[in-house]
């Protein structure tokens, strides 16, 4: 080379060092100004100019400890977002060229700080990075150091689990476990297992874990709540006889355990028949033991069912105590009893018998017994509610026996021909507990009408229904019914053939209720000795009623009449007629009484009276 090209060469070379020598010292004074900064806490200053010198691609200045500083600083502020920033920033400047003579052991602690920091900022990535090349062969961390990156890890993935982050906490998890110490194992196999539950896409791997977790730590605090989800996981597997065998360990091994009484509640809603049998078995081991304090409605009703399907006498008995002091609002009740009578007609009678007509030292909520008198109403067992009624005295108040209960309790004296016992129950609600409406009316007016020794309170309760009827067509003609048999019971007979014709008259009227109307009608000309009139009314029932239950009467009243007008071949005629098509009534067993005394002798006059 010429002398001449060789000395601008050099020239050039000394140029370049010295600039080189000139940059290295100006960002060598740049990082001194940015730890005064720091140690001076101007904050804003600071993290400009360490974003500045640490986004500078050309920088032969190593910037680890003086992003660690501040990164430090800013945690000690609380400014943890901040913190995590350069921390970050301080492992990437770690690995960096310029950094080739910074000692193993401070990369180590930069690392440490790092994860921890990101850990808690929730950059679960970034912690997991900067923690997991201390976990390496060729990491130069010491034992200690890399059980506190283990700890790190493990707290990575608790808190990604916590925010849903599955495959970041079965990452953290896995690194984990590698390397956990006997104190750590449990918490990292246990983590690995749920991150992989919760994933869902492998649940027979997730089972695998949980079972390796069970085995060898069977007296961990979780284990319980382990061996739960192992169930789950054994059934989205489709793995039905392992998802059994866990279900059976779980409630055997822990059956007074909080999740095991949580799993139980899950099946609340479940068919009695699709009940898991490891389930079913513990409701009723449960129940037997009186140990169902905390069974809520919804798990004493499903082990209700159990109990019936079972024929399981001691967890019924249990089972329907506990129900009838917890259930409030009377729907366990009515589902109870609505199950059972389709699956088993008595039980359904022995649980609504208990809640109806409870004994004096058992206890029963109001609406529990409500329910139960409402579903015997319903399914017209009158003779239920009848039979219960005669246990109860209206002079003591019974916090369970509300005002349905004792309307309904009257309403079965009623059905059950019972009218006169009814009556002081139709007094009670209209006089203690002041019930207005025309239902209640009408029945205690109805009472009052045919067994009352008070006319004029009978007449009270007439208008009184009358004003709870307003403007209502049918309520007002049962009220004009009344009225009629009032005046029959007054002997004002035209009077109550007025009532009564209007009664016959409403078209839109039920024909039942005209039926009894015309009947009535009958009844006031017999009450008369006019039996030809009644003879002619009597037989217009028929007419307006064909198959009606007052066809029946009629038909007797009406052999009656024609027996007091010295007509016994058509009286005969007439009770034949009833035999032939109404031989199942109580009237059938008067018309056989009729006709063998025409049989036997001449008839004999006997005393009207109005019947009912």
């Amino acid at each position: 080379m010429p002398a001449k090209n060789l000395i601008t060469a050099c020239v050039a070379w000394l140029l370049f060092l010295l600039a080189t020598v000139v940059m290295v010292r100006a960002d060598e004074v740049a990082v001194q100004h940015l730890d005064r900064l720091v140690s001076q806490q101007q904050w804003d200053q600071a993290l400009l100019l360490a974003r500045e010198l640490d986004g500078r691609a050309d920088s032969e200045v190593d910037l680890t400890l003086s992003l660690a500083r501040l990164a430090r600083a800013l945690q000690q502020q609380n400014e943890i977002d901040e913190a995590a920033e350069f921390y970050q920033r301080a492992v990437q400047a770690s690995i960096r060229p310029a950094a080739s003579e910074l000692s193993p052991e401070t990369v180590v602690l930069v690392r440490l700080a790092a994860g921890a920091v990101l850990t808690k900022a929730k950059n679960f990535g970034a912690a997991i990075a900067a923690t997991k090349p201390l976990l390496l062969k060729a990491s130069t961390a010491t034992a200690p150091q890399k059980q506190i990156a283990v700890a790190i890890l493990l707290k990575i993935g608790a808190n990604s689990l916590s925010t849903g982050a599955a495959s970041q906490a079965a990452e953290a998890y896995s690194v984990a476990l590698a390397h956990a110490n006997q104190a750590q194992l449990p918490t990292a196999m246990l983590g690995s297992a749920w991150a992989t539950a919760i994933m869902r896409d492998r649940p027979k791997e997730a089972a695998k874990k949980l079972t390796d977790f069970l085995d060898q730590f069977p007296d961990h605090p979780d284990a319980v709540r382990a061996a739960r989800a192992c169930v789950e996981c054994y059934k989205q597997a489709d793995m039905q006889a392992e998802a059994t065998a866990m279900q059976t360990d779980l409630l055997q091994r822990w059956p007074d355990s909080t999740a095991a009484i949580e799993f139980i509640r899950s099946h609340r809603d479940t068919a009695p028949d699709l009940v898991p049998v490891p389930v079913a078995d513990w409701l009723m081991e449960q129940a037997k033991s009186d140990q169902i304090s905390d069974f809520d409605v919804a798990l004493t009703v499903l082990g209700l069912q159990i109990a019936s399907t079972r024929q399981d006498i001691k967890a019924w008995g249990a089972l329907v105590e506990h129900l009838a002091t917890i259930d409030q609002t009377g729907q366990a009740v009515s589902d109870a009893l609505s199950h059972l009578s389709q699956s088993s007609p008595a039980d359904a009678e022995r649980l609504a018998t208990r809640m109806i007509a409870p004994q004096d030292e058992q206890n029963v909520t109001p609406k529990g017994r409500e329910a139960a008198c409402r579903w015997a109403a319903r399914d017209q067992r009158w003779s239920m509610l009848a039979f219960a009624s005669e246990a109860e005295s209206l002079e003591k108040e019974v916090e369970s026996r509300t005002a349905t209960v004792e309307r309904l309790m009257a309403e079965a004296l009623v059905q059950t021909g019972r009218t006169a016992e009814a009556l002081p129950w139709w007094n009670h609600l209209i006089e203690t507990h002041q019930a207005s409406d025309f239902a209640t009316l009408i029945r205690c007016a109805e009472a009052e009408t045919s067994v009352g020794r008070d006319a004029e309170l009978a007449s009270k309760r007439i208008d009184a229904a009358r004003n709870a009827a307003g403007k209502d067509r049918f309520q007002l003609t049962l009220v004009n019914l009344l009225d009629a048999e009032m005046a029959i019971r007054r002997r004002r007979f035209d009077e109550a053939r007025a009532h009564l014709e209007s009664v016959v008259r409403e078209s839109d009227t039920d024909r039942g209720i005209r039926g009894r109307g015309q009947w009535l009608i009958g009844e006031t000309h017999y009450l008369q000795q006019d039996f030809a009139l009644a003879i002619e009314a009597y037989r217009r029932v028929e007419g307006i009623d064909p198959g009606g239950i007052w066809v029946s009467a009629a038909l007797v009243q009406a052999g009656k009449s024609f027996e007091q007008l010295g007509r016994p071949r058509e009286a005969s005629l007439c009770y034949g007629h009833l035999l032939s098509r109404f031989a199942d009534t109580t009237h059938a067993v008067l018309a056989r009484r009729r006709m063998a005394a025409l049989n036997e002798t001449d008839p004999k006059n006997s005393s009207p009276a109005l019947r009912r």
